[in-house]
């Protein structure tokens, strides 16, 4: 599996992007997470792709309350489910919150001293490719 991060930011949030394709035999995951400013509402979204761009399926939820970095572990997390519970194994995941892919990516262990990140990892030693 693999991780990338790339979304351009300024001060009002995200203001553009593109999906780029993968590898061919891989489906491309890409998560998001809106907290709105009372944080007591957000939401969380995904959706899978084949490599060329094709649309597999989608997720999108409302969560309650919760940080932004709470929400974006939450939309990474429904995320793998979703790509593990449609079979899929060769997988591309892309999430445009920086700290969330450098500690996703230094910190492997299951044991992660962060709680919140303990359900990823314990996916991320699954059989993926």
């Amino acid at each position: 599996m693999t991780m990338d991060s790339h979304f351009l930011r300024c001060d009002y949030g995200v203001v553009g992007s593109h999906w780029s394709p993968t590898y061919e035999g891989y489906v491309k995951l890409n998560t998001n997470s809106v907290v709105f400013s009372s944080r007591a509402f957000a939401s969380i979204g995904g959706v899978l792709r084949y490599y060329n761009g094709l649309w597999l399926c989608g997720f999108s939820m409302l969560i309650g309350e919760g940080t932004i970095f709470q929400v974006e572990v939450r939309a990474m997390l429904e995320g793998l489910h979703l790509a593990w519970n449609k079979g899929f194994r060769k997988l591309k995941l892309k999430c445009d919150n920086a700290l969330l892919v450098r500690l996703t990516l230094a910190s492997g262990a299951t044991d992660s001293r962060l709680k919140k990140l303990r359900p990823i990892h314990q996916m991320l030693i699954w059989n993926w490719e």
